[in-house]
């Protein structure tokens, strides 16, 4: 009658998740009815979690701040409100989406004083298919801001200029191309770290940061506009602009002991993104420079072409390209290249590591690119302590150092802990179960 225990189990997990998320949502609801607190809400197709977490920085420097990204689910967003206190100045919440009405259940519940998008892209593209899908998730952000909030749109992207209007709020607007905060003199120095110039709101700012690439403008823009617009002095958020440092695998920059920089962007990789970072590549004096390609996301058409056309952009910075996993025969290199040495793909990360390793000179500049399921990072990881973990995928999201399990065989713990969750769990439906008989 009830189709067995095993869809008992299945109703009762899924009964038990709908409790706990109901009652977690309405602590959450009460607490933005009650809370003095600004809510800020970021979002957009890249450059989202180093705006949430500069902003924070930059608001941390005069005031309380709460701040959530890195995960940006619905369930994060529920997260940020129950971590809101009496205390709290401004809390500064990412949001991201997968699919269709993800952003619309977030923007109704957080109510956000203030929205920033930064750009429309493809991303998700097995759900959004279009840049207008993308457009109207994230506008849906906009549209929630009451009308005497105030939303952050970059001037640059039509389809985020567009959004204002969406709203009855005050909008403001930053970009190279125009705007209420014009972004100017945009550079490098040699090591590849971004200086620009911002001008609005009464102010014009010479910035110095830590982040990698001229690409990085529109972060430093959209949180320095954001909170100049708050109240924040000018003086404040030069300083706090230059004291932060790039979130651990977006662009962040690493010496070996053996005096290599290895920069890693392995957190997720759009195709729209792939040529940004090799630009910074280009601008970076070093004696070799080196450039590693994963796996490649959100795209539409074909993968060789999208592939293919990252080869070709590589080709033309770097010294040594390096594919590695099952997609590196669609580099379609020319013959002269692979026996030149100038691209090279491997089959799996440890062969990769041990060519690095084996062909290491001081100095050198090897970028990672990849999206996050290969955990790139290892290859950072093997050049300063012994990485004895792997296998191509192992279905964990987490970055091997919060993992921690790097130093030791995958077999040794990687099928162990789904057997004793799975056997947690057998045990609580049981116990569940014999409450019937």
């Amino acid at each position: 009658m009830f189709g067995g225990a095993g869809q008992l189990a299945r109703n009762y997990k899924t009964f038990e998740h709908t409790i706990k998320l109901r009652t977690r949502e309405t602590i959450a609801k009460i607490k933005r009815e009650r809370t003095s607190a600004t809510i800020i809400a970021v979002t957009g197709s890249s450059a989202k979690t180093t705006t949430v977490a500069l902003l924070s920085h930059i608001l941390a420097g005069h005031s309380k701040v709460t701040s959530q990204f890195l995960c940006n689910g619905y369930g994060h967003a529920i997260d940020a409100l129950l971590n809101l206190r009496s205390d709290t100045r401004y809390s500064v919440i990412e949001q991201g989406t997968k699919k269709p009405g993800h952003i619309p259940q977030a923007a109704k519940l957080l109510k956000p004083d203030l929205a920033i998008i930064t750009l429309v892209a493809i991303e998700h593209y097995a759900t959004l298919k279009s840049i207008e899908a993308v457009a109207q998730e994230k506008s849906a952000l906009v549209e929630a801001v009451p009308d005497d909030g105030l939303v952050v749109l970059n001037f640059d992207d039509p389809n985020v200029r567009a959004m204002a209007d969406r709203t009855r709020a005050r909008s403001i607007t930053f970009g190279t191309t125009g705007g209420d905060y014009l972004a100017t003199n945009i550079r490098t120095d040699v090591c590849g770290l971004l200086l620009l110039t911002l001008t609005g709101g009464g102010h014009t700012i010479d910035l110095e940061t830590q982040l990698l690439g001229a690409h990085n403008w529109l972060t430093i823009a959209a949180a320095a506009t954001s909170a100049l617009e708050l109240g924040v002095p000018a003086q404040t958020v030069r300083a706090r602009i230059a004291s932060f440092a790039p979130i651990h695998g977006r662009m962040s920059p690493h010496t070996t002991p053996g005096g290599t920089r290895i920069i890693l962007d392995c957190a997720k990789a759009p195709y729209h993104s792939i040529f940004l970072p090799l630009e910074t590549l280009r601008s970076i004096t070093a004696p070799k420079k080196r450039f590693i390609l994963g796996q490649i996301s959100d795209y539409a058409g074909n993968a060789t072409k999208k592939y293919r056309d990252a080869y070709a952009a590589a080709v033309q910075v770097a010294d040594e390209v390096c594919f590695v996993g099952p997609w590196a025969h669609k580099a379609r290199a020319p013959q002269a290249d692979i026996d030149s040495g100038k691209f090279r793909a491997f089959a799996n990360i440890e062969a990769l590591a041990a060519h690095l390793r084996d062909t290491a000179v001081k100095d050198e500049v090897i970028l990672v690119k990849s999206a996050k399921n290969l955990h790139l990072e290892r290859l950072l990881l093997d050049r300063i302590t012994e990485v004895r973990c792997w296998p191509d995928e192992c279905g964990r999201k987490a970055p091997c150092e919060e993992c921690g399990l790097y130093d030791r065989p995958f077999f040794e713990h990687g099928g162990r802990r789904q057997y004793r969750d799975q056997r947690q769990r057998s045990r609580k439906i049981k116990s569940w179960l014999s409450s019937f008989l």
